[in-house]
């Protein structure tokens, strides 16, 4: 982990839901800087790490979310994070950005990017606390609108302050504009939730304690 790296962890967390595996993966600095923000890495990754002519609803196909260097800072509408992946909609690159607290939740836990893969065999929650990942049973929330399950699965999360993105039953099943729900709002061009659905994921929860540096932080607070 590159710690002298402002605005970054310098690494992603790369889950297979099919095989309940993870690792976590460094990111160069120069690949940081060369491609910016969470639509930039986010396209890196997806260019990086799949080929293009996957099916976007397939197991080899991945789902990014992906935390800009801003993301944690006082800056006034820096909590945002970017969704990319193939579209089924479009079968082309897709992102999407949704504001929330999931954004500074989602980069808590020391990854730039979350990514996800596989296909698995029952419906899922992924749920990451610090650089710790569970693989929870979804059945009891699967068919679910977003809103109750978003609520119900936060009301059973041991810790309070755990954000939660869900699909609902487009996503399920495997609608090609469903989208993935936090907080009431929505990451939702393309298709996203489908590809989500795809991989019997129902929830990915996040919560963390890591925190980034920026190189002039009293600058960024006057700014």
């Amino acid at each position: 982990m590159m710690s002298a790296l402002h605005g970054y962890h310098g690494r992603f967390l790369e889950i297979d839901v099919g095989k309940c595996s993870f690792a976590w993966r460094e990111i160069s600095s120069d690949t940081l800087r060369q491609y910016l923000g969470g639509v930039g890495l986010g396209t890196y990754l997806l260019n990086r790490l799949q080929d293009g002519s996957v099916d976007p609803l397939s197991p080899e196909s991945i789902l990014a979310f992906v935390f800009s260097p801003l993301v944690g800072s006082a800056l006034t509408t820096s909590a945002k994070f970017a969704v990319v992946s193939k579209s089924p909609q479009t079968n082309r690159i897709n992102d999407s950005l949704s504001s929330s607290r999931f954004a500074i939740a989602g980069k808590r836990t020391g990854a730039d990017a979350i990514v996800l893969r596989g296909q698995s065999d029952q419906p899922i929650i992924v749920s990451i606390d610090d650089s710790s990942v569970q693989f929870l049973p979804a059945a009891a929330y699967w068919g679910m609108e977003c809103s109750e399950a978003e609520r119900r699965i936060r009301d059973d999360m041991p810790a309070s302050d755990a954000q939660v993105a869900v699909i609902g039953p487009a996503g399920e099943n495997l609608v090609n504009y469903a989208t993935i729900s936090n907080d009431g709002r929505h990451a939702g061009r393309g298709g996203h939730g489908a590809v989500m659905g795809s991989k019997n994921v129902k929830a990915l929860v996040v919560r963390g304690q890591k925190c980034v540096t920026w190189a002039q932080p009293t600058q960024l607070n006057k700014l």
